[in-house]
């Protein structure tokens, strides 16, 4: 959830919880100042009536004045809400009376005084939605005032995001931030260009570390190598010498290949290290298998082709070719005996099909450095990675899928 919707839930919901408090206390206020004012004309009257009671000149006025004698006088003055029944309207309407006691000339009355409440209530109930809708329009405006001001004073927030979100220690270029007027954003800005500086320095360091260790152990792997290649020339060797002079030139011309392969994936990480070409991607491919003849008969493989032949694509051709080589010489070393290879391109995608055993693993595991399903000591484990690297260079989309038997790397090229 974005952090401007999540204030303004969170500003919405606690304002939806004060509309309803205000509303209860303001329905409470009114009808008690109401009541209040009700109290007073009550009183009013009774005290007109009893003037008019010592003079003579009033009699009941049912329902809103009722005079009747009684036995004993009393004290006591109740307000209280009562409803009446109107003849007039021919129904019940609540009114507010007053009751209360006079004695004049010895004789005791008991006078009750009543206002209706009907055109009261209509006024409680009027004023409390003239007011709780001015407050919910006051907390409607509020709550887009408080989203809008929300943007304008994150913005400096988000702009950082979007610095964060493009920036790359791998392409060399510092960390670039707006100056931000907000000392909490400045703060966080300061702090992410020391990390970001530090995280570029230190990835430069290991990179070069890496680059010059890569070069420097070729030499001693080329002079190693040429040594035991003389070693094995000799005639004096017994089987068990060559046997392990054999192993030790497997091991080293793998060291070899481990090197080169990681050599490689360290140039791919800059794209404009290698020119591009229009390649005629159908020939390319054709000349792979070509390559991988020796490899494919021994297997006893069935090759089948469909290819556009028009396509081609603007890349770097030794990239593509070391990209299209692992896919199929992968297609091949983890082929069945007597299995089958399709490839098949068409509009702006490249599927290449083989037949074999049902993966222990999550297929995209098999793009990860180092990672052998096989086992094999032969493979150094980094063709996919390679594969899945020259992908990216160029925008291409690369994924590893198996179903009915067939394991299928399919690329999508961008349009």
């Amino acid at each position: 959830m974005k952090l401007i919707t999540k204030i303004s839930r969170y500003f919405f919901s606690n304002s939806i919880l004060i509309f309803i408090v205000i509303s209860a206390v303001l329905y409470f206020v009114i009808e008690y100042s109401i009541n209040e004012e009700t109290d007073e004309q009550l009183d009013s009257i009774s005290k007109r009536t009893y003037q008019l009671l010592k003079s003579g000149e009033v009699k009941s006025l049912p329902p809103f004045i009722e005079i009747s004698i009684v036995e004993h006088s009393d004290t006591i003055r109740e307000f209280k809400n009562v409803q009446i029944y109107v003849i007039k309207d021919e129904g019940e309407e609540p009114f507010r009376q007053l009751t209360s006691f006079i004695n004049i000339n010895g004789t005791n009355y008991k006078v009750i005084a009543r206002i209706s409440l009907l055109e009261k209530g209509n006024l409680l109930l009027s004023l409390l939605i003239a007011m709780m809708a001015s407050i919910f329009l006051l907390l409607l405006i509020l709550f887009f005032i408080n989203r809008k001001v929300s943007k304008k004073l994150l913005k400096d927030f988000f702009d950082t995001l979007k610095k964060l979100e493009t920036f790359s220690i791998k392409s060399g270029d510092q960390l670039k931030v707006n100056k931000s007027t907000i000392e909490e954003f400045e703060q966080l800005n300061r702090k992410l260009l020391f990390l970001s500086e530090k995280a570029s320095s230190e990835y430069r360091s290991l990179k070069e570390f890496s680059e010059e260790m890569n070069h420097e152990i070729q030499t001693p792997i080329a002079v190693v190598k040429s040594k035991l290649e003389l070693m094995l020339q000799t005639s004096d060797l017994s089987e068990e010498n060559i046997s392990l002079l054999n192993t030790a030139l497997k091991n080293l011309s793998k060291l070899e290949r481990i090197n080169r392969s990681i050599l490689l994936l360290n140039k791919l990480e800059h794209k404009d290290l290698f020119e591009n070409s229009d390649i005629n991607l159908s020939e390319e491919i054709k000349n792979i298998i070509t390559t991988y003849d020796d490899f494919i008969e021994s297997k006893n493989l069935s090759v089948s082709l469909s290819l556009n032949e028009d396509f081609s694509l603007n890349a770097n051709q030794s990239l593509i070719n070391i990209l299209l080589s692992n896919l199929v010489s992968n297609a091949i070393k983890h082929n069945v005996r007597n299995g089958v290879i399709k490839i098949d391109l068409k509009n702006n995608e490249l599927i290449i099909s083989n037949s074999g055993q049902k993966p222990k693993v999550n297929t995209e595991k098999y793009f990860e450095r180092f990672y052998k399903e096989s086992g094999s000591t032969e493979s150094v484990g980094l063709g996919l990675t390679i594969a899945k690297k020259i992908c990216d260079l160029y925008d291409m989309e690369i994924r590893n899928e198996f179903s009915e038997g067939f394991h299928r790397f399919i690329l999508r090229f961008p349009l």
